[in-house]
């Protein structure tokens, strides 16, 4: 009697600890499968918030050759979202009428594009459409809905694919969970290669000595005269010869980098302990002009502004002496006290670098052509920005304005008339 007692106390205890096994088994699946589906619902509703701001765009305008790339933008975008759905553990009527849906939006864009459907018809139902597209999106934001609980992704997602009963389903998932989180990734470029400058070679004064370094260090911060300065030369192998100082004073202590042709400013830091007081916009306006025209950086114009409980973050862009056109390309930025307009930090590594900017024609635009009629023109001016063949073109930066779809910011080459860039403002 004993021994079959003993035989079926050993079959338990084998049964527990497989059905253990398997739960855990189970479990682990169920992490890795609402891992790869949280990953698909979140690129899918990402594509679907760029799906949206690419409709907007061909809301914009009216223009075909302005209409040309968010056309094809919309067409590409309903495209890759319709990848996204049929990756999805989506029950087949819902996924049907989307895919229906999005293939309609991206067919329309095409038949736009080819002149087969007038614009007005396309922009009259697209209205509604991008609405539709946003609220998808808030859908499938999974992270934000129910705290992001596995429990639920699983519930949602996970069972309405597989029965947990069928353990070939489960064994062909499990393979699939373990080849997406398995996949090699590209490796990134080195921390060397992503800092790596221009030469400056378009430097041509001549060089100075760091005794000189030190005397103009103390010329542009006199408030450090008396610190202890330390001076060193960059490193052989370095982009371009440049000086690199140490300063501490008090309670500030700080670095700065200078050309070594010429002893152009690159970049300052400085740290200390800050006080609860603010100074005002218009003291930070005064504080930062004066900056800029004592480190002969005066031929720039303030393009941004934002704080932080310390401080401010200032940004400034080159003028074109030509056309007062801002090249944004030849920034300097900034980092003022917000307590007393105390420098911080600067860098000024594109000012130095500086764009070589070629000549080009300024042809008028006609922005009721350019536009659709239910678009303002708020704000317009000259600026410098990057094409595709990352080349520097004069454009027409334009601020636009619907009461419905919101502010844009335009980049229109001067020449051309192509839309270099076009952003959503928040």
């Amino acid at each position: 009697m004993k021994k079959y007692i003993w035989i079926i106390a050993t079959v338990a205890v084998i049964f527990i600890v497989y059905h253990f096994s398997v739960q855990a088994k189970n479990n682990r699946l169920e992490n890795a499968l609402a891992i790869q589906y949280s990953n698909q619902l979140t690129s899918a509703s990402e594509k679907l918030i760029k799906l949206s701001d690419s409709i907007d765009q061909t809301l914009l305008f009216q223009d075909k050759a302005a209409l040309d790339k968010p056309l094809n933008d919309v067409w590409r975008l309903s495209s890759d979202v319709r990848a996204s759905i049929s990756a999805l553990p989506l029950d087949s009527e819902t996924s049907t009428a989307w895919m229906n849906y999005l293939n309609r939006i991206g067919n329309g864009a095409s038949l736009v594009k080819d002149g087969k459907v007038p614009i007005e018809d396309w922009q009259k139902n697209m209205s509604n459409a991008r609405d539709n597209l946003r609220s998808l999106s808030d859908q499938w934001a999974f992270t934000n809905r129910e705290d992001g609980s596995k429990d639920y992704i699983v519930s949602s997602f996970v069972n309405n694919k597989v029965n947990k009963s069928n353990e070939k389903n489960w064994k062909a998932l499990g393979n699939s969970a373990k080849s997406y989180t398995e996949s090699d990734f590209p490796m990134t470029a080195s921390e060397t290669d992503q800092q790596k400058k221009k030469d400056l070679k378009h430097i041509e004064d001549s060089e100075v000595t760091a005794e000189q370094m030190k005397q103009k260090f103390i010329q542009l911060f006199p408030e450090f005269k008396g610190a202890t300065i330390h001076i060193t030369e960059s490193s052989k192998d370095a982009p371009y010869p440049f000086y690199h100082i140490q300063f501490h004073k008090g309670i500030r202590i700080g670095y700065a980098d200078f050309t070594k042709k010429g002893g152009h400013l690159l970049s300052y830091l400085m740290e200390r302990p800050f006080d609860q007081t603010a100074i005002s916009v218009e003291q930070l306006k005064k504080k930062t002009s004066t900056y800029m025209k004592s480190f002969n950086y005066a031929d720039t114009e303030m393009v941004e502004y934002r704080e932080n409980n310390i401080a401010w973050h200032i940004t400034f862009a080159r003028k074109d002496p030509e056309n007062d056109a801002l090249i944004y390309a030849d920034g300097i930025q900034l980092k003022v006290a917000k307590d007393n307009g105390e420098l911080l930090g600067l860098n000024a590594m594109e000012y130095i670098q500086k764009e070589k900017i070629a000549p080009q024609e300024v042809k008028p635009l006609n922005y009721k052509e350019m536009f659709s009629s239910n678009f303002s023109v708020e704000e317009e001016r000259l600026a410098y920005v990057e094409n595709k063949e990352l080349q520097q073109r004069l454009a027409y930066e334009v601020l636009t304005k619907n009461d419905s779809i919101g502010t844009y910011r335009i980049y229109i080459d001067t020449e051309t008339h192509e839309i270099l860039h076009a952003e959503k403002l928040p």
